[in-house]
């Protein structure tokens, strides 16, 4: 895949994506955020980035030469616009990225993982997030962003599979209300 291709793949799936929040997957939301920041603090580490938050434009400090179309990214940030500031900031982010990793013999160094998946699987599982006084707030939790490059060293989330995050899901809902909240709670 070229990395026009990628960009215009991930784009496809940003595009897909219902920004409305509901609330029935915010555990898993926030388990992915999780993920997401230590995934991009593995990634900082690796390569030299300084940047203070979590959301930032990797694929610049992997290749400066390799950037998305700037017109995929203003369209699909129009279109991300419906998931709130927070979406619309991390979507040149995100296509961005999809250019530089399938740049021709691009290779993901040892023991790193596409830091911006969870992210992704985020935004597919229920909307965005937003962040406020130093969190990322989901529905009815919030994960502190202060000391996410800490996150480095966790171990991964055990599985990215669907079936998995929607049992955190249940579980989550099960310990914070007592039932299942949702559409097939």
């Amino acid at each position: 895949m070229t990395p026009d291709e990628s960009v215009r793949v991930t784009a496809a799936r940003l595009d897909a994506i219902d920004w409305q929040r509901h609330g029935h997957r915010t555990w898993s939301k926030a388990k992915l955020m999780l993920e997401y920041f230590r995934r991009i603090a593995q990634w900082s580490d690796a390569y030299g980035c300084d940047e203070p938050v979590p959301f930032f434009d990797l694929a610049i400090y992997v290749d400066p030469n390799v950037r998305a179309d700037p017109e995929v990214i203003e369209e699909t940030v129009r279109r991300a616009a419906k998931g709130g500031w927070n979406a619309e900031q991390v979507v040149p982010f995100v296509l961005n990225w999809a250019a530089v990793r399938a740049k021709p013999g691009f290779v993901f160094p040892e023991g790193l993982e596409d830091p911006f998946e969870p992210l992704l699987l985020l935004f597919e599982r229920d909307g965005g997030f937003h962040t406020s006084n130093g969190y990322a707030e989901m529905e009815f939790l919030s994960v502190p962003i202060a000391k996410w490059r800490e996150r480095a060293s966790r171990p991964p989330l055990p599985s990215l599979d669907p079936a998995a995050l929607d049992e955190i899901d249940r579980a989550g809902s099960m310990r914070q209300f007592g039932y299942v909240i949702g559409p097939e709670g």
